[in-house]
This record gives C-alpha cells, structure tokens and sequence, in this order.
C-alpha cells in the first residue's frame, strides 16, 4: 500500500493593521469558570515542573515559554493557556503573579500573529480561558498593562473572524467558534463576533453532529470535548440573556445517550481513535450543565456496542477503522468501577513512536495475524439476550487481501455479571473448492498463518499465571480466572497511556498464540469472577 501524503497545513490569514477593528475596552460579562484545575499541578508549575499532555519537562525559575517541548501535544497545551485552571486553583499573589507574567510575556512573544500558536483552534481556547479567568488576570495590571492584553484579544478575535469559515469541519472549527462567541458576549468593542459565531456553531452542529449525535472522528474523548465546548457556548448565552440556537440545544440531546453508552461505571471513556479515558470530572459538569434527562443507554452508537451486565461492561469497536487506529473488533472490559482489559491509549501525545505504536491492533485487545492487523474493512455484527446471557457476533474481511482469511469474534457476558466468554474464528473467504489466498501464502501452504489473541490488562490489575489457569487480582480484590481452549496463552509486557501520568506505566498483556491449519483457526475464552 501506497504511503499516504501529510496533510498540507492551512496557511492562515491575518487581518492587516488597516482592517483591524479596534481593541476592546472592557469586560461586559465575566464568563464562569467551567473546567477545574488541579491545586497539585499548579504547585508543579510554581517549583518548575511542567506537566503538560502526558509529559513532565522541568525548568525551574524559568518562563514557560523558554521551554522546549516533546511534543506537539505539549506545545499546544502550552500555547492553548488551559493550564490557567491550575493556578486558579492555587489562587493567591504568587500564582496570580506568575500567571500575568506569562500572559504578557506570551503577548511580546507571540502576540503579532506567527505560525506558533496561531492556528484558529488554539486560538479559539486561549479567548475561552482569558475570558474565564479575566477576573484572576487582570487584578493588579496596570493601565498599561491591560490594555496590552485587550489588544491581542482583540487582534485573536479579528483572526477568528477572517479564518473560520476556512476551517474543516471538526473540534478545532468548534473551539475557533466558541473563542468567537466568548469573546461576543464578553468583550466591550467585539459584539460583530457574535452572530458569526451562532451561526458557525448552528451550521457545524447540522453538517459535523450526525443525526444520532455521533461525529467522524470516532474518538470517545473528542465527541465528549465536543459536547463540553457546546454546553459552555448554552451556559454563557443563557448568563448573558440570549437563547441558545435550538440547533445546538438538539445536538446536544443527541450526544448525550450516545456519550453515556461510551462510558464505564467510573465515569472513564472508552479508549479508542486516539482518545483517552477524559479529563476527570470534566465531563460530569457538563452533563449537569446540559440539564439533560438520562434515558435509557443505548446498546450501539457510533460503531460500538455496549454490553453490560452485573458488574461487566464491555464495551467493542464493531465498525470499520481508519488506517491511522486500528481497533476493529478489539474491546476494553470494566468490572464495576475498576478497569480490567484496556487498550493501550493515545500515543499520539507522547510524540515520537508512540503515536505509531499505540495506533497498531497489537496495542488494542484484539487478534492480529503474522503480527499484522487487517486491512480497514466494513464489518458485519448482530446481537441477542436471553435469560442468560448477552452476546455479540462481528465478522470482518480485513485479512483477506493479504491472507485470504475473514475473523469472526463472537463474546457472550453472563447476565448475572460472573463471566465473559469468547471465541475468535478465522476461515476461509471462499468456499474450499475454490483457492482465495494470494500466491506468496500458497507458496508453504502446509504451515499456515500465526495468529495472536491480545488481552491488554490495566496497570492496576495484579496477574499471575498459575495452574488453574491466569488469575486475575483487582484493586478492590476481586479475582477473576482466565482459561482458554485452542491455543497457548502466555504473560508478555505492555503499557498503558494515560493524561495523568508522565510516562507510559508498564503493565502486562494475555496473548494467546495459535497457528491455522487448512487456513482455519479458532480459539476460545472466558474471563470467570471467582
């Protein structure tokens, strides 16, 4: 397969001084604060210690902006100011002090317009979070001083402006529209935002939000900062006394079920396209800013299902996978509030190979043949309930370019919470009389393909292999046994990725290593709570 080009990087327009509208004067509405920052990370930041992204990079008695980032996640987190959460949370002289340092520190580095930190996106968050934590950064500026920082707010708000209809659809033409209308609603002097920005906003919500409320993406954690951003833009309409598009209202009411599907008991997304498990509580206060009645959860929703009994919650990818996140027919498992099974998480924000790694099916807890994941390919899936169990059937024909094989996983999760069973098949594509399998795999017929089952185990879970089988030991001391049939399960390492930790946590992974024979394959599971 041919190597897909890089995007091509938008170039973006700056308005010229003589088209620049003037500066904003004052504050008209101080917007709520929605997103809360961590007092220990704040602290961090005073002594030196940038956590950003995944990622620590320590500087002590340093500008933030001498840095060197990682990574580009670390850049942008930087650049996007949502770090001002953290000092808002220490509150007091010294982190007031440090914050306004940086903020005009940033307007002499950054504030003309370069290609740093000027995509529409970024800033589209830095006007959201300058706006929330107005009242923290201006106390104790002086004349001067504020009206450098209303002049860059007002030179950010005559960038969105020009820029945003260029924008493709996506979070980013979100945050781009959401800075605008912050900066309507907020800023004297910037009221021609505003309307702009509704109708931006109404238009995205029609064209992006699908009409079940699922996005492109695929990503858990985007459709959830995507719901958070919508829920700010109906709060500060109805602070300010101007009535949210019903537009918007109504994409919101069709994400919420879908988002509630997606979620385990302890309030973590499923990890997948990228995405990780979400800022904790962050999501929480945006359902409850949503005022939305909880209605019953649905089964499917946005190429996943959902199967829950008991304590079990499992939750799969049943839907064809880009190239960039190969995860088809892969699973992540929680046993009431503790994660068991996990995918590896979002390597992209630790830059480096660990995009590409974590993106690979072996990173995902599913089946990869010759260490290969399939070819992106539709899959087909069904589902039923009886009295005893809940089960899934999804097939897909991904390797059959390649090995002329169709995989078929098939889980059942016992209704009284105790079990998750499973079998992985591989066959043929076409009947046995005819040959489907390419000429370099007919070449040694006889030796067949390997095939590797992965079961990526969350740090926290203990595991020892014993006679019995693979015994499973959760934090809160549950214990659950693996056993399977067609195959030889072994302990490997494996890591795990997560925003709250600055470096990948090792961990282990269950594989479980068979050979086809006739170009046929199967192996059988079961996760048992002891």
């Amino acid at each position: 397969m041919p190597e897909a080009k890089p995007a091509i990087k938008p170039s973006w327009r700056f308005a010229s001084l003589k088209s620049l509208r003037a500066a904003p004067r004052s504050f008209l509405h101080h917007p709520a604060q929605r997103s809360i920052g961590s007092f220990v990370r704040g602290e961090q930041m005073l002594a030196g210690q940038f956590i950003f992204a995944g990622q620590l990079v320590e500087a002590a008695e340093s500008s933030i902006w001498n840095l060197t980032p990682p990574s580009p996640a670390f850049l942008n987190t930087t650049q996007s100011f949502v770090w001002l959460d953290d000092l808002v949370a220490i509150g007091g002289g010294a982190a007031r002090k440090q914050a306004q340092q940086w903020l005009l520190d940033w307007v002499t580095s950054f504030g003309q317009g370069t290609s740093i930190g000027w995509e529409p996106g970024l800033a589209g968050r830095r006007v959201i979070y300058w706006c929330s934590h107005a009242m923290f950064l201006f106390k104790g500026l002086t004349p001067k001083q504020s009206t450098t920082v209303f002049k860059s707010l007002g030179r950010h708000v005559n960038f969105l402006s020009t820029n945003w209809k260029a924008m493709p659809e996506g979070l980013e033409k979100l945050e781009a529209l959401t800075g605008m209308l912050y900066a309507g609603l907020s800023l004297e002097g910037c009221e021609y935002a505003l309307r702009p920005a509704q109708k931006g906003l109404a238009e995205a919500c029609q064209s992006w939000i699908s009409e079940d409320g699922s996005i492109p993406l695929r990503a858990p954690e985007a459709l959830a900062e995507a719901f958070t951003l919508l829920t700010w833009v109906c709060k500060l309409q109805e602070a300010t006394g101007h009535p949210c598009d019903p537009t918007v209202t109504n994409a919101l009411a069709r994400m919420a079920p879908g988002l509630r599907a997606l979620r385990f008991a302890d309030g973590s997304l499923a990890r997948f396209q990228g995405g990780g498990r979400g800022a904790e509580g962050l999501l929480d206060q945006a359902m409850a800013d949503a005022q939305l009645r909880a209605s019953t959860t649905l089964n499917r929703f946005m190429g996943y299902e959902r199967l829950s009994a008991g304590r079990i919650t499992v939750i799969m990818d049943v839907a064809k996978s880009p190239d960039a996140h190969n995860s088809t027919l892969a699973f992540e498992m929680a046993s009431g509030r503790q994660p068991m099974l996990s995918n590896c998480g979002p390597g992209a924000r630790q830059g480096g190979p660990w995009a590409k790694a974590c993106a690979q099916a072996s990173a995902h807890n599913t089946l990869t043949i010759e260490g290969r994941g399939p070819a992106p390919a539709a899959v087909q899936s069904e589902r039923a309930q009886d009295l005893e169990s809940i089960w899934l059937s999804a097939r897909h024909e991904g390797f059959a370019e390649r090995f002329g094989l169709c995989h078929e996983r098939r889980i059942l999760v016992a209704t009284n919470g105790k079990q998750l069973s499973g079998e992985d098949r591989l066959f043929p594509l076409a009947p046995a009389d005819e040959s489907p399998h390419p000429a370099d795999v007919l070449s040694s017929p006889a030796r067949g393909h390997s095939y590797m089952l992965h079961f990526h185990l969350h740090p926290e879970v203990e595991v020892v292999k014993a006679e019995q089988g693979i015994v499973l030991t959760l934090p809160n001391a549950e214990v659950w046994t693996f056993k399977q049939e067609g195959g030889l399960a072994c302990l490997l390492g494996s890591i795990c990725l997560d925003r709250n930790h600055i470096a990948p946590r090792a961990t282990k992974q269950i594989v479980v290593m068979g050979r086809t024979l006739d170009y046929v394959g199967a192996i059988r599971w079961r996760f048992t709570r002891t």
